[in-house]
C-alpha cells in the first residue's frame, strides 16, 4: 500500500508515464493503429451496445486488439489499469478527462408467457406476488444500481444473478420480472413494460480517460467510437 506521501507522488509518476507512452506511440499518427486499448465498462453497457458496435473501428483499424472487461460492481481498477472506462458515477476530475455518456431508463420488464401465467399486475404493490430478478445482494456497491428500494423498500429478489444478461436471460425464459434497461428490454419483442410511466428509474453513463492517454490516437479512436454509439441511443434520454 502506498504511504500518503506516495499517494500525493502517484499522479505526477503517471503524468510522466503517460508523456513517454505518448511520445513511443507518436508513430501512430502516420499508420494504421495498432497496440491495445483496454475498456472498463459494466455490463450492460459493454455487452449490448459496445461489443455489437466495434465494426468500425475493426474494419478501419485491423491490428488493433480491443480488451472490453465489464463488471456489474464497483469498479478498484486504478487509472494504470485500463484506457477509457465508462462508469454510473460522475468521476473525480483528478487525472482523468471526464464527459457525460449516455442517459438511459430502467424499467421493469417480464415475458408475454410469464404475464399470462400470473396474476395481473396493476399497482406496484401487486409486485409483492411475483418474482424479482435483480443482481445478488452482497456482491452489489455500486450506488447507482441499488435500484430495488426505490422500486419496492424493503422487497429483495427472490432471483439473484451477478450480470445483466443473466437478468435479461432468465426474464425472456419467463422466470420473472426485472429491472432494465429500455436499451435491453425495448429491443425484446418477447418482453413486455409492466407499469410503464409508473416505475421509471433514470441514470447516467460517463466516459473517463487518464488524461496523458488522450494523446494517443488508438485511445482517441476507441473513445470517439464509445461516444458514437451512445450518440446512436441517445433517444433514451
Amino acid at each position: 500500500m502506498l504511504t500518503e506521501a506516495g499517494d500525493r507522488l502517484l499522479v505526477h509518476a503517471e503524468t510522466i508515464e503517460d508523456a513517454l507512452n505518448a511520445a513511443c506511440n507518436v508513430s501512430e499518427q502516420q499508420h494504421a493503429l495498432s497496440g491495445s486499448v483496454r475498456i472498463v465498462t459494466p455490463d450492460g453497457f459493454g455487452a449490448f451496445l459496445l461489443a455489437p458496435g466495434l465494426g468500425p473501428l475493426r474494419s478501419k483499424h485491423p491490428d488493433l486488439t480491443l480488451e472490453i472487461m465489464t463488471s456489474s460492481q464497483k469498479s478498484s481498477f486504478t487509472t494504470r489499469e485500463f484506457d477509457i472506462a465508462v462508469v454510473l458515477l460522475e468521476p473525480s476530475p483528478r487525472a482523468v478527462w471526464s464527459r457525460p455518456l449516455l442517459g438511459y431508463t430502467l424499467g421493469l420488464y417480464a415475458s408475454r408467457e410469464y404475464l399470462a401465467r400470473y396474476p395481473e399486475i396493476k399497482t406496484v404493490e401487486d409486485l409483492h406476488a411475483h418474482t424479482l430478478i435483480f443482481y445478488v445482494d452482497e456482491t452489489l456497491d455500486i450506488d447507482p444500481l441499488r435500484i430495488m428500494s426505490e422500486i419496492l423498500p424493503g422487497y429483495s429478489a427472490k432471483i439473484q444473478i451477478n450480470n445483466i444478461t443473466g437478468h435479461w436471460k432468465a426474464t425472456a425464459a419467463g422466470l420473472g420480472i426485472a429491472p432494465l434497461p429500455s436499451y435491453i428490454g425495448d429491443a425484446d419483442e418477447n418482453l413486455v413494460r409492466v407499469l410503464p410511466g409508473e416505475v421509471e428509474v433514470r441514470r447516467t453513463y460517463w466516459i473517463v480517460v487518464p488524461r496523458g492517454l488522450l494523446r494517443l490516437p488508438r485511445v482517441r479512436a476507441a473513445a470517439e467510437l464509445i461516444q458514437a454509439i451512445a450518440l446512436e441511443h441517445s433517444t433514451d434520454d
